[in-house]
């Protein structure tokens, strides 16, 4: 999982204003105590700044582990795999593991053929009543949105997951998809979810072929700023 949290350069302003809300690690722990999760997956784990905050039985996917031993704390069971979100779904270890996900933290690769991979993966392992969370879907800057992330001019690189949003408004009109304002790059909430759906991945290669191509600039801000329609994290719980 890269440095996300880095500040954007100067010469690189956000495209929205500043996210005023909770940091997104802080809402993570309190969707974990909304939802009390059986089981847990957390795809992109790195150091696991995030996995420390999960009690529940978790199940962990990154390349490459860095762990802070913190994150063992509190889990009855815990399963590491150090491989990539494609190659761990492809192996089936997952269902040799338990039957359903409850909740799900999607934080791998920051590019969104990958992220909308993990989330058809994902919703088709998790019961009806579950969550997926899905970080950085909304850019810091233009020059950190983009797919190639060039280091000479941008330390956060958010990649160009802001664009699974749009996609899941538009091919899965019947998810309910609530994007936070938790600094530094936004956390998005989908539920009302359907583990038996094929929409996105009987559509995967038109997906791809229509927002490949799309910067932020061809897509316009303000259709993006009004799809992502940013809520307050501050905000009484509501069911998400």
């Amino acid at each position: 999982m890269p440095n996300e949290t880095a500040i954007s350069p100067p010469e690189n302003p956000r495209i929205f204003p500043s996210l005023e809300g909770i940091d997104y690690v802080l809402k993570l722990a309190g969707l974990h105590q909304q939802l009390k999760p059986n089981w847990y997956l957390e795809i992109g784990v790195l150091s696991g700044s995030s996995l420390k905050v999960a009690t529940a039985n978790t199940i962990a996917v990154d390349p490459q582990f860095v762990l802070d031993p913190q994150v063992y704390a509190g889990k009855k069971e815990l399963h590491l795999f150090q491989t990539t979100s494609d190659a761990f779904f492809e192996s089936g270890r997952l269902a040799a593991i338990t039957e359903k996900l409850d909740f799900a933290f999607l934080d791998g690769m920051h590019l969104f053929d990958f992220l909308l991979r993990d989330f058809i993966n994902t919703e088709k392992n998790c019961t009806k009543a579950a969550a997926i969370a899905m970080h950085d879907c909304i850019p810091i800057s233009e020059i950190a949105a983009e797919r190639n992330w060039d280091r000479s001019k941008t330390q956060a690189w958010t990649g160009d997951v802001w664009k699974l949003v749009p996609i899941l408004k538009k091919y899965r009109p019947d998810l309910s998809i609530n994007v936070f304002d938790c600094p530094p790059s936004g956390l998005t909430v989908v539920s009302n979810l359907n583990p038996e759906s094929t929409v996105l991945s009987d559509n995967y290669e038109q997906i791809l072929t229509e927002f490949m191509g799309q910067s932020i600039a061809s897509y316009g801000r303000d259709k993006l700023l009004n799809d992502l329609n940013i809520q307050n994290s501050r905000a009484p719980a509501a069911s998400e």
